[in-house]
């Protein structure tokens, strides 16, 4: 049975009100796991020392570490080889 215009309106209109809702749960999700959870996590001792050791030493644990050196280099290399084999790829 076709549906007429004002039904498809009404259908339209709970589907966007369902995905902004959707998106307003994750929001608020990741806002609490960020805002309350991590923070709430970084008290617990064993992480509380783990986290002053790190700062005690000045590491950023983020960095890179130095066993990925030799894969970056090894992928400088190729790309170098291979722009002297092909001069007017990718550009």
């Amino acid at each position: 049975m076709p549906q007429s215009p004002s039904q498809a309106d009404t259908l339209k209109a709970g589907t966007t009100k369902r995905q902004w809702g959707w998106f307003t749960l994750l929001t608020v999700s990741l806002g609490l796991l960020w805002l309350v959870v991590f923070p709430q996590l970084a008290q617990v001792p064993q992480l509380r020392s783990e986290i002053d050791f790190l700062e005690e030493k000045k590491i950023d644990p983020t960095a890179m570490f130095y066993s990925d050196l030799e894969t970056i280099e090894d992928t400088v290399k190729n790309i170098r080889d291979f722009h002297a084999e092909n001069p007017n790829a990718l550009w």
